[in-house]
């Protein structure tokens, strides 16, 4: 276990992240883990590290850290600005820090979260079979000022490794993706639900739990209110407001909302990457609308 990292600025928010705590769903527990599974199982890629080995997940910039060991680390995910010591450092790549440096993310240019990766993963107490963070359950904390990040293992000398070009994904603000229709989607006024899937929406404010979406109000048959039912990463919700929200990687595991369906597993990254003002465009999957 090295100490790697001392938190100056927590910043908007921070936590380690694994590849998520199963099993506990039905006791309430979610999944967490990460909000971007790409740029987090290409981090652990990229180093040789084991598959779900703790990486820290960091939102929109703000964080500084002082390196207090020498280390090869690799950054993933959204270009939120990262420096050592006043220079830009390399996405997707694997570099070099050394003890007494400063690594800073200064703020956003592309997408929202970025993944931090060093040799053998972050060193992190599991709770309930993962170390992914999920400080509403009391299950780990967030990056706190003055905490220390441990890394597995020492610095190995090895090559540098990156990834190429066309296989990082471009974060763009505007994006479309693919929705598997839920069975609640025949309780939606028809005129409603082709106004969704033809309007541009906007992604408003959000967090791990869920983004809050506006545009076009939904209008009910009947009312929106189901018995509780499990819900999953990617889900969306319509409460009784009409505006839909998508539920993440720490929402609730069961909700009593109806719900239009769930956003394909290959395009979550494209939602959890958007920042506030951010464009969605839904398309339905695997049936042609009826209306």
């Amino acid at each position: 276990m090295i100490p790697l990292l001392k938190v100056r600025k927590a910043g908007v928010y921070g936590s380690i992240q694994d590849k998520g705590r199963f099993g506990f769903q039905r006791f309430g527990v979610p999944v967490s883990g990460p909000m971007d599974a790409y740029a987090y199982e290409i981090g652990n890629y990229i180093l040789g590290n084991p598959a779900g080995s703790p990486a820290l997940e960091v939102f929109l910039g703000g964080q500084e850290f002082e390196v207090l060991s020498d280390h090869r680390i690799v950054i993933t995910g959204a270009d939120l600005g990262a420096k050592v010591d006043g220079k830009a450092v390399p996405l997707w790549k694997t570099f070099s820090i050394h003890q007494g440096q400063t690594l800073k993310f200064t703020s956003p240019n592309k997408g929202s979260i970025a993944y931090v990766f060093p040799e053998g993963g972050f060193h992190s107490e599991e709770l309930l079979g993962s170390a992914s963070v999920y400080p509403k359950g009391l299950l780990g904390s967030s990056l706190k000022k003055d905490g220390v990040l441990y890394a597995n293992k020492e610095k190995w000398a090895g090559f540098h490794r990156g990834l190429i070009p066309s296989e990082i994904p471009d974060y763009l603000n505007e994006v479309e993706v693919s929705v598997w229709p839920s069975p609640h989607i025949e309780m939606f006024v028809p005129e409603s639900l082709e106004e969704f899937f033809q309007t541009l929406y906007t992604m408003r404010s959000g967090d791990r739990m869920g983004y809050l979406l506006k545009g076009p109000e939904l209008r009910f048959k009947n009312g929106g209110d189901i018995l509780s039912e499990a819900t999953q990463f990617g889900t969306i919700q319509v409460p009784n407001s009409g505006q839909p929200l998508i539920l993440m990687a720490d929402a609730q595991t069961i909700g009593g909302y109806a719900t239009i369906g769930k956003i394909a597993k290959e395009d979550i990254g494209k939602i959890a990457q958007l920042r506030p003002g951010g464009k969605i465009r839904f398309k339905i999957r695997g049936q042609v609308l009826s209306l």
